[in-house]
């Protein structure tokens, strides 16, 4: 080989690496952007997975709240409902007593009535 040749293998040679070289740095260069381009997709999804935890948390802590209210509603109707049933039996037996203690007391007056006609 003369060196006309051999200058000839190196410059091929060379072009050979360098194509190589660029061939490696290409693919060197998708994988660093996919390998990015997955880092983000996962933080978007881990963030998007939180921010709905967030708001069903929201959301729960504010069914809860109108639960509560709804409760208290329930044991204020309750305990109204009650007192009015207390006060209506009271009532009933209050009226049932007086009717005894009226009926015991004419039954009274009329005896001492009797009395007193028959003492005359």
């Amino acid at each position: 080989m003369d060196e006309r040749q051999v200058e000839r293998v190196n410059e091929a040679a060379q072009k050979f690496a360098e194509a190589v070289r660029e061939s490696y740095q290409t693919v060197a260069d998708r994988a660093t952007s996919a390998q990015q381009l997955n880092a983000e997709m996962a933080q978007n999804f881990f963030n998007s997975v939180v921010n709905n935890l967030r708001a069903q948390a929201e959301s729960n802590r504010e069914m809860t709240q109108e639960l509560q209210g709804q409760q208290e509603r329930q044991r204020e109707a309750t305990q109204a409902l009650t007192q009015e049933s207390v006060g209506a039996y009271m009532d009933f037996v209050n009226s049932m007593f007086s009717y005894y203690q009226g009926t015991v007391e004419q039954a009274g007056r009329q005896a001492q009535e009797s009395q007193r006609k028959a003492q005359q």
